[in-house]
This record gives structure tokens, C-alpha cells and sequence, in this order.
């Protein structure tokens, strides 16, 4: 698997044993479980779980850190992941949420899917109130799909034809 760039963005591989506790620190974060996961996900994560997560993405499809070009290195704040049914993008440190990094991530996805010979992009579902989500995928030319009660909340899901 390639490391992904577009300018001061880039995606790289996920190494489990060196990347862990990245993912220990992002999904201790209880507000982003709620956007993520939903409002039943409790935090922390342990490492069990985020084991279980990333190993399931990895082998349906492609599993990376997120990575901003900050002070001439490159610093860690989330992950994303394309397989077949799901495209997830988490930006574990709050600090980056609502500046555009989701969007451009998405964007590096959908290059990589292109690539791959990908028919169709899925996002497998949105609570409804993540409304930072919805409105990047929908920017991005995701339609909505469907909808499911789950937890008493609307979880909505996308697609992408490439």
C-alpha cells in the first residue's frame, strides 16, 4: 500500500504496534466515539477494540493514518479507511476539526479509489446529527441512499459512483 499525498496532507499505511497508541489517544475521546460510533460507543477504546477495528478494515480494504506537514515533519491526527462498503475518515485530534481536512482526505480517497478500478464509493452510516460529516460527503457528490433508526437517532447512508 502506497503513502497518499496531496500538499501538506497525507495519508500513510497503518502500522498497528507503532501506530496503537495514536488510536488509544483518539478513541479515548468520548465526543469523537459520539460522532464516529455513536452515542452507545463508550470510550476509552482499548486496545483489544481498536485491534479488532483496524485489522477488519485492513483486510476488506485499505486502512491509513491521517498526517498534516507541520514544522517540517509530520504530525498524526486521524485515520481513514476505503473498502468496499465503508469509507470512514476519523480526525482524532479536535484541534483540526471544521478546517477543511476531512474534505481533502476525502478527495485523496476517491483518487485512490479511481485507481483501485472502483465502481462506487459507500459510507455505511451517519448519525444524523454528525451534520460536519454529511455536508463533506454530500460537497464531495455522495447521495443518500438510506436511512435506519438506530439508538432512537437516523443514521444515514451515501454513495459515490466513480
Amino acid at each position: 500500500m502506497a503513502v497518499l499525498e496531496d500538499g501538506n496532507i497525507r495519508l500513510r499505511p497503518v502500522n498497528l504496534k507503532e501506530d496503537m497508541g495514536l488510536f488509544l489517544e483518539w478513541y479515548s475521546n468520548p465526543d469523537l466515539l459520539f460522532y464516529s460510533e455513536g452515542p452507545k460507543a463508550m470510550p476509552p477504546y482499548g486496545p483489544d477494540t481498536i485491534e479488532r477495528m483496524v485489522k477488519s478494515l485492513s483486510e476488506i480494504g485499505e486502512c491509513y493514518i491521517i498526517e498534516i506537514a507541520e514544522l517540517g515533519a509530520w504530525k498524526p491526527l486521524g485515520d481513514a479507511s476505503i473498502t468496499n462498503d465503508k469509507t470512514p475518515i476519523a480526525i482524532g485530534n479536535e484541534e483540526y476539526w471544521g478546517k477543511g481536512i476531512g474534505t481533502r482526505v476525502l478527495g485523496i480517497l476517491i483518487r485512490r479509489a479511481r485507481e483501485r478500478g472502483m465502481k462506487v464509493l459507500k459510507v455505511s452510516g451517519i448519525y444524523e446529527y454528525n451534520a460536519r460529516s454529511l455536508k463533506m460527503y454530500a460537497k464531495a457528490g455522495f447521495v443518500e441512499t438510506g436511512r435506519v433508526n438506530e439508538d432512537g437517532y437516523e443514521v444515514i447512508k451515501m454513495e459515490m459512483k466513480l
